[in-house]
């Protein structure tokens, strides 16, 4: 298990009221019980079976009713838990339960490295975890998110700690980068005016990197910035040379909007995630084909392409006849239009599926065929990697596809 991913489990153990919460630190009691610490060591490890066969068991012990058999030419298992010489594991197919220690060999993960960045932003507490369990080998990176940086230069976190210890150490022992999810909702103008909370923010932010053994932190600018810009990208800068000092990086989210110098941004961060916005003139996609297009040939005029991570949502939006849209995931897409006899229609100008329903409504969504068009635009403009938002609300099939096909 990596150093990060040691962190990671202290910082749950001794965590402060500081970091919620900016005040003054006051330990609390230890979240992790001895016992299951020894669990979260292996959580994620991937291993092959030592024997011909193993029975799997509904608990962990020999009395147990037997779940099923697997043998050993099968692909390697991923560990969920383990308890009394126990192992819990999900094979690739076949129960979920129980294993002796005896009859499984850990194997060694190499860090996913050199190629494209793939991506996954998500909330530690949601349907993603499931996700990570089922298709991390397809990911290369995560940034969960969790925390925000206010006006005077608070770092405030909203999460359960547990539940983000839990996914940071899956992550580590996957050997995958792992970056802190920090949105900045409003225009920062007290932080910027003070060169004293300046200092103080990048502190808490280097800090934040270390009690969580992260390699780097994902800042998303969810505003569009103004006549403060400059000075907020200069703010970007000055934490990209206090993590680069201890090896980490800075990722910089920005939409597609005229006015943002994507440039300077770029010279601010080891990497831009690029997303576009959804139309705010009526029915469509979170991201058309034609519109991302066009933001990649205009940034890329500035800014290496190498150092661009595109953005790209995996749900869809479900438009009510006023203009107004409420996000789905791609699961509650299709029972919706199963429910309703909707049929279900391809739009060749996005590159999307949508279909109408009830009294003028339409959804919007993405689904393995439009993801893979977007994810091909990695290639065709040499970009850094891709980003997929909202893990847990994807189509299933996309990592057997295009996102497998991303990192090989």
């Amino acid at each position: 298990m990596n150093r990060g991913a040691v962190v990671a489990i202290l910082s749950m153990l001794f965590y402060f009221s500081s970091l919620l919460g900016g005040q003054a630190p006051q330990p609390v009691e230890p979240l992790v019980p001895a016992g299951q610490q020894q669990a979260l060591e292996v959580l994620g490890r991937r291993a092959e079976l030592a024997l011909e066969a193993l029975t799997v068991r509904a608990a962990p012990f020999a009395e147990a009713q037997a779940l099923g058999v697997i043998k050993q030419d099968t692909e390697p298992v991923v560990i969920l838990d383990r308890q009394d010489g126990w192992y819990r594991i999900r094979p690739s197919s076949g129960p979920v339960g129980w294993v002796p220690e005896y009859g499984l060999r850990l194997l060694k993960e190499a860090p996913k490295e050199g190629g494209p960045m793939l991506l996954g932003l998500y909330e530690p507490e949601s349907p993603a975890y499931e996700t990570l369990l089922q298709h991390s080998s397809h990911l290369t990176a995560l940034a969960p998110l969790g925390w925000s940086l206010g006006s005077g230069g608070q770092i405030t976190a909203n999460f359960d700690p547990v539940d983000m210890g839990r996914s940071l150490y899956f992550a580590g022992n996957q050997e995958l980068l792992t970056f802190g999810h920090i949105q900045v909702p409003a225009s920062p103008t007290q932080l910027l005016a003070s060169p004293q909370l300046k200092e103080q923010a990048l502190r808490g932010l280097v800090q934040l990197t270390e009690e969580w053994g992260l390699k780097g932190l994902l800042v998303h600018l969810a505003y569009t910035p103004g006549p403060e810009q400059a000075d907020l990208l200069a703010f970007l800068t000055a934490l990209r040379g206090e993590l680069a000092a201890r090896g980490r990086r800075t990722l910089i989210s920005l939409p597609w909007q005229e006015g943002l110098d994507y440039g300077a941004a770029g010279r601010g961060a080891d990497f831009l995630l690029l997303h576009s916005s959804p139309g705010t003139q009526g029915p469509g996609p979170l991201a058309a084909l034609p519109e991302l297009e066009a933001m990649l040939e205009a940034v890329t005029q500035t800014v290496d392409p190498g150092k661009i991570i595109l953005s790209l949502p995996t749900s869809g939006l479900d438009w009510t006849r006023t203009g107004t849209a409420q996000e789905i995931s791609h699961g509650e897409a299709l029972e919706l239009a199963a429910r309703h006899g909707a049929k279900i229609r391809w739009d060749a100008s996005s590159m999307t599926p949508y279909f109408h329903y009830g009294n003028g409504r339409e959804v919007w969504f993405e689904n393995r065929y439009s993801l893979k068009y977007k994810l091909e635009l990695v290639t065709k403009y040499r970009l850094g990697g891709a980003a997929l938002s909202g893990l847990g609300q994807e189509d299933p099939a996309i990592w057997q596809g295009a996102a497998a096909n991303l990192i090989g």
